[in-house]
């Protein structure tokens, strides 16, 4: 619809232009209702590798950029740079993972979904592709929400209990090959990634290493971005990598809840009456106490059941020029409508 390439609206800010794959721009909106920012006008340049945007960024074309934890730790720390720039780090909603989908002949156990995370050497990959940025998660709410129960420990690295386990769930190699198998079929699975995206494939090499070295075969099938979302939507997958970014308040139906299981964000297919009765409970609950109180005991179910491997909550980082002042970083984030320039830069 047109509209959608002139939204409107009555905040700080109004809608200006906006050149396909190249920028939006928006303006300061002088009949705001309320305290007008100091800035006049935004740009966003469209970006598509973050490596050409580091560069951008220290030429000067850019005051402000998301950083990757190896630019964060390798590429931004001169004395110059530094100089010329702020760093800011902090926790937002969200996290990545290794989904299961439990329809697979492979992983509607739960006993191998628990097994397949013991094989998620989580601590190392944080340090080998986060360079130790981030905090491990047990679970689907932001770790600072009163939601998010702390009392979860995360599961270890521990092959010896994922290969008890496996056995316990039927997967042995009774024929002597290397793999496992079960009623004949070896455990061979197709692990589904993005293409494009560098933690993707490196987590899928490293578990492809990792796993074979506990006779499980992992194929690694790398789609197109719009191919990728299809064949979820489809469910014609045996794992896959994704992460999720949510609000603040959450509100867990849409990607944990039964009935999204065929149609919606619930692409792993996870099915189980108690947490969907939690799950609406927690829709209807007024009481924020009350609500928390719910989604711990849905934490603790989908803790249980390991319908994903949760892997890192990681940390938002950012570059901003220093010709601005009045910069916070909150818990939460930084608010550029308080941001101004430095008077000499007026």
């Amino acid at each position: 619809h047109p509209l959608n390439r002139s939204p409107i609206g009555t905040g700080p800010y109004r809608f200006h232009s906006w050149k396909t794959n190249e920028s939006i721009r928006i303006i300061r909106n002088e009949e705001y209702w309320g305290t007008k920012p100091e800035i006049r006008e935004i740009a966003f340049e469209v970006i598509a590798e973050d490596t050409v945007a580091l560069q951008v960024l220290k030429k000067g074309g850019l005051d402000f950029a998301g950083l990757r934890p190896i630019q964060w730790v390798k590429q931004t720390g001169s004395r110059h740079f530094n100089e010329q720039f702020q760093k800011m780090k902090y926790s937002t909603p969200g996290y990545s993972f290794i989904g299961w989908n439990n329809k697979s002949p492979y992983f509607a156990d739960k006993r191998v979904r628990k097994a397949m995370t013991f094989l998620v050497n989580r601590k190392e990959l944080m340090e080998k592709v986060n360079f130790g940025l981030g905090e491990i998660t047990t679970g689907p709410f932001y770790t600072d929400s009163p939601d998010y129960d702390r009392s979860i420990i995360p599961i270890p690295y521990d092959p010896a209990e994922a290969k008890r386990l496996l056995a316990e769930a039927g997967w042995k190699d009774t024929d002597g090959d290397g793999l496992l198998d079960r009623d004949g079929r070896p455990f061979r699975f197709e692990f589904l990634i993005p293409s494009g995206r560098r933690f993707a494939e490196l987590l899928s090499t490293i578990l492809k290493e990792d796993l074979s070295k506990m006779g499980i075969d992992v194929k690694i099938r790398k789609l197109e971005w719009a191919v990728f979302v299809k064949t979820l939507d489809e469910r014609k997958f045996d794992a896959v990598t994704l992460g999720w970014v949510f609000g603040f308040d959450q509100d867990p139906y849409q990607v944990w809840h039964s009935s999204q299981a065929e149609k919606g964000s619930n692409f792993v297919g996870f099915r189980d009456k108690e947490a969907d009765h939690l799950i609406e409970m927690g829709r209807r609950e007024f009481d924020r106490g009350k609500r928390a109180h719910l989604y711990q005991e849905f934490h603790k179910l989908i803790d249980e059941e390991q319908p994903y491997s949760f892997l890192f909550a990681n940390a938002s980082l950012l570059a901003l020029d220093r010709r601005f002042e009045n910069v916070t970083v909150y818990p939460t984030g930084v608010d550029p409508l308080e941001w101004r320039l430095r008077p000499s830069l007026q």
